[in-house]
């Protein structure tokens, strides 16, 4: 516990005033003692991708189905997004076959660690308490993420630069105002990324019991440091695409928002300890609190949208964070779009999962959210 703490004192120390925030996350773990596991920085296993397929023409962003990812009333309602989605033609997206060769991709140039965003570097950590629920998932305990936003892998240079191959598309797109900090962007090759505080609490043990839409852009925690964000993308004509097919992100499919870096795609090509053979690990926690792992199943082979159910996910024996093996639903990562979470299999307490009670400009963007689990 004591290393965690001092952890807790590192965040605090970067500069970030969320000290309110840290005490909630002290106060919540403190209350039960539980254990916690940590991701590891040691170098990937790639499985090489070399092509993705992004999502059809015209393919709902409101019907949850497989292949799609649905948004919910409550954030199409904030962010206006459209009943379908386009695509965009890039010059690494075949548009016919809605194919992406990844190799033509004109990736942000830069391989920064966590240092040159900040001085504390990446700064994270998963703990678990089988005791203190999250409002709204009685007997279901929590599972807490603390951290600095920044990931444990390498991320591009951002502020995108002129005159590299990535900055005419950003300098397309509208910049829009962080809500942080109330900076204005004039376009989004302006943003650059900064830490911030990441701090969530998740059901510890979940449980399926529906398929609900998406209710906001965070869709997941990985054990990298940073989130996941849902797959869509506006431009400036307010048409929504694949981030994907229509931007070029960094080698590991991450770009900042608001200055808050996160993944997208295929991202997990840089995630730690993959292995080349047997069930993928866990890389990372949904909002309901089920784990999102690797592509491939217990056989090796890697995943595809037939083989997994409406939101993206199946349920099989997995071995989980802390070495424990587990049969539980989980979300499953591959290079077929939605690429990770097509809609949540459990509720969600979106008001806990995205930071402490009540708003934040942060996670939350500002936003309220519903007390307990969402949809009632």
């Amino acid at each position: 516990m004591l290393s965690r703490w001092n952890k807790l004192k590192r965040l605090q120390k970067s500069g970030l005033a969320f000290c309110t925030l840290l005490m909630s996350a002290v106060i919540l773990v403190a209350c039960g003692g539980g254990g916690g596991d940590s991701s590891s920085t040691s170098s990937s296993s790639s499985t090489g991708e070399t092509t993705l397929v992004t999502a059809v023409n015209g393919s709902s962003n409101v019907t949850c189905d497989k292949g799609v990812q649905c948004i919910g009333a409550l954030f199409r309602f904030v962010t206006s997004i459209p009943g379908t989605l386009s695509i965009a033609s890039t010059s690494w997206t075949n548009t016919s076959t809605n194919i992406i060769t990844i190799s033509q991709i004109p990736f942000v140039d830069g391989s920064n660690a966590a240092t040159v965003y900040d001085s504390q570097g990446s700064v994270f950590d998963t703990l678990t308490n089988p005791i203190l629920d999250v409002p709204g998932f009685s007997g279901q305990g929590s599972r807490i993420f603390i951290g600095n936003g920044l990931p444990s892998t390498k991320m591009g240079t951002f502020p995108v630069q002129s005159g590299t191959a990535a900055y005419s598309y950003y300098a397309a797109l509208p910049g829009g105002t962080n809500p942080a900090t109330n900076q204005t962007y004039a376009t989004s090759a302006d943003i650059g990324i900064s830490a911030y505080p990441l701090i969530s609490a998740v059901p510890l043990n979940p449980v399926a019991t529906g398929f609900y839409p998406i209710e906001s852009l965070i869709v997941g925690i990985t054990l990298t440091g940073a989130a996941w964000h849902v797959e869509k993308a506006n431009d400036s004509s307010s048409n929504y695409y694949s981030p994907v097919n229509a931007l070029p992100m960094d080698a590991c499919f991450g770009h900042p928002y608001n200055q808050q870096y996160h993944y997208h795609g295929y991202s997990w090509k840089c995630f730690p300890n993959q292995g080349t053979t047997g069930q993928s690990p866990v890389f990372g926690f949904a909002l309901d609190g089920f784990p999102i792992t690797g592509p491939r199943a217990a056989d090796g082979h890697e995943m595809t949208n037939d083989e997994l159910d409406i939101c993206h996910g199946t349920t099989s024996v997995i071995t989980m964070p802390d070495g424990t093996s587990k049969n539980t639903y989980h979300y499953v990562l591959n290079r077929e779009y939605p690429y990770s979470v097509g809609c949540f299999r459990g509720k969600v307490n979106y008001d806990q999962a995205l930071g402490p009670p009540g708003p934040n400009p942060y996670m939350k963007e500002g936003a309220t959210y519903p007390l307990g689990a969402y949809p009632p």
